[in-house]
């Protein structure tokens, strides 16, 4: 039992820090693991994306649409999560980004650099079971509230869909050694302006090599209902945010506490398939505090 109790407390140190991670594309993860009532942490996160290469409906690679050489995009993520008691816990991500566009010929110039505030993300979960007191995983489900950025829609570069909404999703973890951990999350997103319904998965692996030192695997897929494809029947750059996207990412995470309420993160991802897409490779760090509210 105190081998759980120790394993538990290790993997909420490990998560809090990795709900930054987190790419502007994707909400922030669910946790099955609260930390202790009357707690709380505020991480602060810079993430680079960048890619050169478009996945197309068929799931073909080919260069980015109208010509461009290069997509990228800077954000800055403040997240926090604050535990109310022993079942219910609050987290809360927002952002400010800015996003060029390297262009090439006959794609206007206004369409180089967008910024703004991105869609912000408020959460409430609910843990039915937890895995220090008996055999089976711990096991959450998550709410969250999707308000719009400030952000201009209707180009490749901009800096999110434009719509407001609700996701729902279900998170199971368990930690099957005092060292070896595994979560995995599966929701629905619904958002509102004619952007097509989300299906998203997320898993993640967890290693806790020492008290101070973790790391973290994950594996992130949305997949999207019907929606247009670029450059198909009825498409018009007004129209990016219906388009329906997929993406599947493969990422990896390091954790260092430094103290008892700061700690550091690195992370890196790559989108390995979708459709609609860019091919994008994302790395970022990002820096948290721990707090008590007793």
């Amino acid at each position: 039992m105190q081998q759980k109790r120790l394993a538990s407390r290790a993997a909420r140190w490990a998560i809090l820090g990795a709900l930054c991670a987190a790419p502007s594309a994707f909400a922030a993860d669910g946790s099955p693991w609260l930390g202790a009532p009357a707690t709380g942490y505020l991480s602060l996160a810079y993430v680079f994306q960048s890619a050169d290469e478009f996945y197309t409906v068929s799931g073909e690679k080919g260069p980015t649409p109208g010509g461009g050489e290069d997509l990228e995009q800077r954000t800055t993520w403040l997240t926090g999560g604050y535990t109310i008691n022993d079942d219910w816990g609050l987290d809360m991500q927002i952002g400010h980004a800015t996003s060029d566009f390297i262009t090439g010929p006959g794609i206007p110039a206004e369409m180089d650099s967008y910024s703004g505030l991105v869609d912000a993300n408020f959460g409430l979960t609910y843990r039915i079971f937890d895995e220090a007191t008996g055999g089976l995983p711990s096991v959450a489900v998550r709410g969250g509230v999707i308000v719009a950025g400030d952000y201009m829609t209707g180009n490749i570069n901009a800096l999110g869909d434009g719509g407001d909404g609700l996701e729902l999703s279900l998170i199971v973890g368990k930690f099957f050694t005092e060292r070896l951990g595994f979560s995995a999350e599966l929701g629905y997103r619904n958002r509102n302006n004619d952007i097509p319904e989300n299906y998203f998965t997320n898993l993640v692996g967890y290693v806790l090599a020492s008290e101070r030192l973790s790391f973290a695997i994950d594996y992130r897929r949305v997949d999207s209902g019907d929606g247009l494809t670029i450059g198909g029947p009825g498409f018009s750059p007004r129209r990016f945010p219906e388009v329906e996207e997929e993406t599947q990412m493969l990422g990896g995470r390091l954790f260092a506490t430094l103290t008892e309420q700061l700690s550091l993160a690195l992370f890196y991802s790559h989108v390995l398939d979708g459709a609609n897409t860019p091919k994008s490779d994302v790395i970022g760090a990002s820096v948290s505090y721990s707090f008590s509210a007793y």
